[in-house]
C-alpha cells in the first residue's frame, strides 16, 4: 500500500468535504520540493480541531478536500515543561510529539543557561506531527518560570535528586491535566526542590538510573500518557 502524507490547514477554520484549502506555508514547501506530489496525487489533511479529510493535491500548495476519514480523539490531558535548550530540547520535542503531547513549552529555571527557541520547537513540533500523523499540530506555550509551573494543579516535579515518589504514585494522587515539569542538565537546586515541597508539588524519580534530560522527558511523558489512556 502507498504511503499516503499527512499536511494540515494554517487556520482554525474547520474544514468541510468540497473545499480546496490552502495547507500551511512549511507543508506547501515539503509538498512541492521533497516530497514532489502532481496534482491529483493523494494526501491526509488535518484541521486545527483534529479532524482528517482524504484529499488531492491541487498545486501551488492547496488541497481538495474529499471525504472525512476521521474525527478529533480528544487531546491527551498532559503538558510537558522542558527546562531544556539547543539540539537536546529539539529531540525532546520531536518525540514527545510523536508520542501524542499536545501541549508543550519551555520552563525558567535556575540551571538553565540560555531561552528556549520556540520558533525552532514550531516547526519541529510541526514535521513531527505530519511524520506521525498526528490528528493535531501541538501547542508549543509562552515559557513560564518554576514559581509559576508550581502554582497550577496536576504539577509533577521530575528529578533523580531527592524524590519523594516514584512517578506512577504521583500521577495517581496529581490532578489533570497533568503538569510535568522536567529540569535543565544540571538539575534542579536545593531552593527549587524547596519551594516544589512548600507548594504541595510531588517530586517524582523514573528509577535509580540517572537519565539524560530529554530521556527522562520522554520516558516520562510515555509513562504519563499510558497511565492516562492516552497510548
Amino acid at each position: 500500500m502507498t504511503h499516503v502524507f499527512r499536511v494540515f490547514l494554517p487556520d482554525e477554520l474547520p474544514g468541510a468535504t468540497g473545499q480546496e484549502r490552502t495547507v500551511t506555508p512549511a507543508d506547501a514547501r515539503r509538498l512541492e520540493r521533497v516530497l514532489r506530489l502532481r496534482v491529483g496525487e493523494r494526501v491526509e489533511v488535518a484541521d486545527a480541531a483534529g479532524r482528517v479529510f482524504g484529499a488531492r493535491v491541487a498545486g501551488a500548495g492547496r488541497v481538495l478536500l474529499e471525504e472525512l476519514i476521521a474525527e478529533p480523539p480528544p487531546a491527551p490531558e498532559l503538558c510537558v515543561r522542558l527546562a531544556l535548550t539547543g539540539s537536546r530540547a529539539d529531540t525532546a520535542v520531536e518525540k514527545l510529539v510523536e508520542l501524542g503531547v499536545e501541549q508543550i513549552g519551555p520552563l525558567e529555571t535556575a540551571g538553565m543557561r540560555r531561552d528556549a527557541r520556540t520558533d525552532r520547537w514550531h516547526r519541529i513540533a510541526a514535521a513531527a506531527a505530519g511524520q506521525a500523523k498526528r490528528p493535531r499540530i501541538p501547542g508549543i506555550l509562552p515559557a513560564v518560570t518554576l514559581a509559576e509551573a508550581l502554582r497550577r494543579p496536576g504539577a509533577v516535579l521530575l528529578s533523580h535528586e531527592q524524590p519523594d515518589a516514584r512517578l506512577d504514585a504521583a500521577l495517581a494522587q496529581a490532578g489533570r491535566p497533568v503538569l510535568l515539569l522536567v529540569g535543565p542538565e544540571s538539575g534542579f537546586s536545593a531552593d527549587e526542590h524547596a519551594a516544589a515541597r512548600a507548594a504541595g508539588v510531588p517530586i517524582v524519580t523514573l528509577g535509580e538510573v540517572v537519565l539524560r534530560t530529554e530521556t527522562a522527558a520522554i520516558a516520562a511523558a510515555t509513562l504519563t500518557l499510558d497511565r492516562l489512556g492516552a497510548l
